[in-house]
């Protein structure tokens, strides 16, 4: 491949990182789903690009290698080609220096959750089954619900504290979450983040994955509850 295609796919890059917060954010709201799917489609597509880039890089400093050998040492079209060698050799030096740095990011990040993670477990206890899924207890002096390993938690004030017509809502809501596959977005998210830390685009990213899979699971909700319940239902999630 040319290595002019390196400065287009580098532009895709920049295109989609500096229009997608600009152009994406807070969109979507009557569609989740497909905004979920365009942010990360966006994200996909810059990704690729920039292998692409990276791929070209890799490419040509075989094709350098080629015309060295076929040149005399020394000779203006030695020169030439070694000057021309030093581009690609620049980018897999950044890109090197990069793969480290998310090395160094990724290690706490894992090493955090392999020890939150028991702590966690050990706190939970199973309370009931709702509708096919298992509801567990998590003793918290606040209001709090949430889904982690394909089950619901939800706190013992949550639990003491709604009626069972919001108590339900607050089910149906995670269910959502579920069905929708909103935590392995979000993690997705999270390990886009971590390695763009300095992409503006990649906090959108976050940020946005938890508003719209809010909004779907609220979507979900509502096909078995009516609106005022599930609003009612979540004032007491924020205020608390």
């Amino acid at each position: 491949m040319s290595p002019l295609l390196i400065p287009i796919a580098v532009e895709w890059v920049i295109l989609v990182t500096t229009a997608a917060p600009l152009l994406l954010v807070g969109r979507f709201n009557k569609t989740p789903r497909l905004g979920l799917t365009i942010w990360f489609a966006a994200f996909l597509s810059s990704g690729l690009a920039a292998a692409l880039a990276i791929g070209i890089a890799i490419a040509s400093i075989f094709e350098t290698y080629l015309k060295l050998a076929a040149n005399p040492v020394g000779s203006s079209g030695w020169l030439a080609t070694l000057g021309i060698s030093f581009a690609p050799w620049l980018i897999l030096a950044i890109s090197g220096i990069a793969l480290a740095l998310t090395n160094q990011r990724l290690e706490p990040l894992l090493a955090n959750a392999r020890g939150v993670s028991p702590l966690l477990e050990a706190a939970l206890r199973p309370w009931m089954k709702f509708r096919g899924y298992q509801v567990m207890r998590i003793e918290l002096p606040i209001m709090v619900a949430a889904v982690a390993r394909g089950e619901i938690l939800i706190s013992t004030t949550a639990a003491r504290t709604l009626r069972e017509s919001e108590l339900h809502a607050v089910l149906w809501h995670e269910i959502g979450h579920l069905r929708g596959g909103h935590n392995h977005l979000k993690q997705l998210a999270g390990f886009v983040r971590s390695l763009t830390p300095w992409l503006v685009a990649s906090q959108a990213l976050v940020n946005e994955v938890n508003r719209l899979s809010e909004i779907d699971a609220d979507r979900f909700a509502l096909r078995h509850v009516d609106q005022e319940l599930l609003s009612a239902t979540r004032s007491k999630f924020v205020s608390a």
